[in-house]
């Protein structure tokens, strides 16, 4: 089949097995293109440039303008913007197909179904979610962002059939360094904001973020995963409390 008149942009750090994996699955794509963190230590940018990947180096800033760089190096119309860990189902392939060659919209949002230790989470807050994916590039740009980057379109937005299956958290370890890898970034993320935090803060926001997930959001109905998906949610809240309440009593001379 032709290929697409369409960029794959990924963001890598120690990523070679990952890619080793998704990249032979980019074959609908004209380009794909890799940026690789500089502080990367196994072969990430020989597998991607082995699989026919243009592979570009930055050090990673924040996600927000590594992502905005990745950008800047694409070269085709349409972008789609995936992570190392995901995968498009067969049903989104044909629906990035169809979406970029009737032109309808500015970008789409596509299904995400993420996996925790084997198996997929209905709930918790993870369920049924939708994230902008493939949009024009002309058409997109991305701010600074400390974690959790997202795209500004310039014009409609639509939907489209199919699933990414996100399998982010296949061991403990993965789990375990995320954790503290986000909680720095989000704490880092709400300084740049102006935020500051007291020790109410972080005696009281993680039950309630263990509360939402696990009880409003029924994370109970996914089990014992479903359990330590919230506990870590939580886990996650206090320690990016307790970095923006310290931070903040350092900066004052004491807490």
């Amino acid at each position: 089949m032709d290929k697409l008149p369409l960029s794959v942009l990924l963001l890598a750090r120690d990523e070679e097995q990952p890619l080793e994996e998704l990249l032979p699955a980019l074959g609908f794509a004209r380009e794909v293109v890799v940026v690789v963190d500089s502080a990367t230590r196994d072969r990430t940018r020989e597998v991607a440039a082995a699989h026919g990947a243009r592979v570009c180096e930055r050090p990673l800033e924040d996600f927000g303008r590594q992502r905005r760089f990745g950008l800047e190096q694409c070269r085709e119309r349409w972008v789609l913007w995936l992570d190392a860990d995901e995968r498009l189902d067969a049903a989104a392939v044909q629906a990035v197909r169809d979406a970029s060659r009737a032109e309808s919209h500015a970008a789409y949002r596509i299904a995400r179904r993420t996996w925790f230790l084997g198996r997929p989470i209905q709930h918790c807050g993870w369920g049924g979610e939708r994230v902008l994916r493939l949009f024009r590039r002309d058409a997109a740009s991305f701010a600074d962002a400390a974690v959790h980057e997202r795209v500004a379109i310039r014009g409609a937005v639509g939907d489209l059939a199919g699933t990414i299956e996100h399998r982010s958290y296949e061991r403990w370890s993965e789990c375990r360094d995320k954790l503290f890898r986000y909680a720095a970034a989000g704490a880092e993320q709400a300084r740049r904001r102006g935020r500051r935090a007291g020790p109410l803060d972080a005696l009281v926001r993680p039950p309630l973020r263990f509360l939402r997930m696990y009880v409003f959001q029924a994370g109970f109905l996914d089990g014992s995963r479903g359990l330590a998906v919230c506990l870590l949610g939580a886990a996650q809240v206090w320690l990016k409390y307790m970095d923006l309440w310290l931070a903040w009593g350092e900066r004052r001379g004491g807490t």
